[in-house]
């Protein structure tokens, strides 16, 4: 479990923290000089990548570094972001890829009418587990998230990934809740590859730039219109994981909510 990932292809679905952004023309031509499955070697001397039974290389001395990092700190973000999330996401009225209405899970969850049934009762418990001491539940309910879904990024994870994000900025996850998904994804096969690549970067602090672009906007409050434009962005990424995320982000803000309270 110690292998770790990278990405190459066009930054379409933003920057990846462990992506190399390319050209779509120079993807196009990668993809049809290899012949697949081709092992990929790095030159440290010429600083670039081989593919096996290739002519052609990914060369980074003339690559651009980048960076995911969110620039604002604890406490600054308005609850007018909140607003401006729900009614995003409401407005799109799509389900989550877990079949979850965002629209009914907020009425539910605001009127404190929490029916208890799934996908919605995961959820609560999920947003309750985030700062529990009781071992058995938080691993409980992160087993139940992670892997869970279709896709190379599988519904649950990216709930997980938005939590993890507003956890970056508010700090709503205990130390427990944290180390629980670190060993899970360190010691057991429990999600995809790329899944699981997400999910380590999470924990470091590490996003898509479609998630940081987000979060950098949350405390600038002559902004907000900035905020609805880039989760409209981040809604367009993947069958579901747009989505997903978004939903993961919401529940993180609720949940910072309800704790400034």
């Amino acid at each position: 479990m110690g292998e770790r990932l990278f990405f190459i292809g066009t930054d379409k679905n933003g920057k990846l923290p462990f992506g190399i952004h390319l050209q779509k023309d120079a993807v196009q031509k990668l993809l049809a000089s290899i012949q697949m499955p081709a092992a990929v070697h790095w030159d440290e001397k010429a600083q670039q990548l081989t593919f096996e039974n290739s002519n052609v290389a990914v060369n980074f001395q003339t690559g651009t570094p980048y960076s995911n990092s969110i620039q604002i700190t604890k406490n600054e973000i308005s609850s007018r972001y909140l607003e401006t999330l729900i009614k995003t996401l409401v407005a799109e009225g799509e389900k989550t890829g877990l079949d979850l209405d965002i629209e009914q899970f907020l009425l539910d969850y605001l009127r404190n009418q929490k029916e208890y049934a799934t996908p919605a009762n995961e959820v609560y418990r999920l947003m309750e587990a985030l700062n529990s001491h009781d071992p058995t539940e938080v691993e409980r309910v992160i087993r139940y998230f992670l892997g869970r879904g279709r896709g190379l990024t599988p519904s649950g994870d990216d709930h997980l990934v938005g939590l993890l994000a507003i956890h970056t900025i508010a700090g709503i996850c205990s130390p427990l809740f944290l180390q629980t998904i670190q060993n899970m994804l360190q010691h057991e096969s429990v999600t995809t590859d790329i899944g699981r690549e997400y999910l380590l970067y999470a924990l470091k602090g590490e996003f898509s730039s479609t998630i940081v672009n987000i979060l950098n906007h949350l405390a600038e409050i002559e902004r907000h219109s900035e905020v609805e434009k880039h989760v409209l962005q981040l809604l367009t990424v993947g069958h579901s994981s747009g989505i997903d995320t978004a939903f993961g982000l919401l529940i993180g803000l609720l949940t910072m909510k309800n704790w400034r309270k």
